[in-house]
């Protein structure tokens, strides 16, 4: 997979940077993959690979037409923060995103942290 690794068993690590269209339908199509093994899973992600507008436009459309699975089948996304600013400030806003979430969400300073957290949701 280009743009997730697993880093345990259902824990995955989003990777790479989304900047094209192209890029977000391959991640919409491996993130499908996740979903069709029908398993919990987890899903980390670095704040730095934030994707450009014109990768993010088909995952939102995709996220929006799955977000019944995604609600069934994530149990968890939790966003590596290393700035702790940054980290306090997404900490903050969390929330309200997660009013709009299909999936609890959660913010760590490291992939350490974030993977220890992640075994704990599953």
């Amino acid at each position: 997979m280009k743009f997730f690794r697993e880093a345990e068993p259902d824990i995955f690590v989003a990777t790479g940077q989304l900047i094209t269209e192209q890029d977000g339908q391959d991640w919409v199509a491996e993130y499908d993959r996740l979903l069709a093994r029908d398993r919990p899973l987890v899903i980390i992600a670095h704040t730095e690979d934030r994707p450009q507008p014109s990768a993010g436009k088909p995952m939102i459309l995709w996220m929006k037409a799955r977000k019944a699975d995604l609600r069934r089948l994530v149990k968890q996304t939790i966003y590596v923060v290393v700035d702790a600013v940054e980290r306090a400030e997404m900490e903050r806003a969390l929330p309200g995103r997660a009013k709009a979430s299909p999936y609890p969400m959660a913010v760590a300073a490291s992939e350490v942290e974030a993977i220890a957290a992640a075994r704990r949701s599953l």
